[in-house]
């Protein structure tokens, strides 16, 4: 049975595992400065599965908007409801909030990248939309190499 509940400082490990694992979707950037420091920063959820954290996701207020700053589900449990239901959570925890937005950061239809085709169709999916665009020049992005 799966299990989605708050971060605890003890999970932090196991989900640096689970992001090494996901490189297409997390630069070496992201895995051995951002994600490490964010999870001492950030709230969030994990998902359980037979005890084992199969998927997360982090978020923080700013701009009077809940932000998820990061989402991941491990390989072989994509595609099974557990970033849904983690969205889910960070929904409920906005409404909690009196927080009227969720917001996001992914990269754009300009970069021809499939995991991140991916990651867009799952926030459509779930009723986001494009509220801003921005360029990079950070040349670990999949479009910059």
């Amino acid at each position: 049975m799966t299990k989605i509940r708050p971060i605890l400082d003890t999970d932090h490990s196991a989900i640096l595992e689970l992001v090494d694992d996901l490189p297409e979707w997390f630069d070496a950037g992201a895995r051995t400065r951002a994600i490490p420091i964010n999870l001492h920063h950030q709230q969030g959820f994990v998902a359980e599965e037979r005890d084992q954290i199969v998927g997360f996701i982090t978020h923080f207020v700013a701009e009077g908007r809940l932000n998820i700053g990061w989402l991941g589900v491990r390989k072989g449990c994509q595609r099974k409801g557990f970033g849904s239901r983690l969205l889910n959570a960070a929904e409920e925890t906005a409404r909690n909030m009196s927080l009227c937005e969720l917001a996001t950061y992914t990269l754009g239809a300009s970069v021809d990248y499939a995991p991140y085709e991916q990651t867009r169709a799952f926030y459509f999916k779930h009723g986001f939309r494009i509220y801003q665009k921005s360029k990079t020049n950070n040349p670990s992005c999949p479009g910059k190499r």
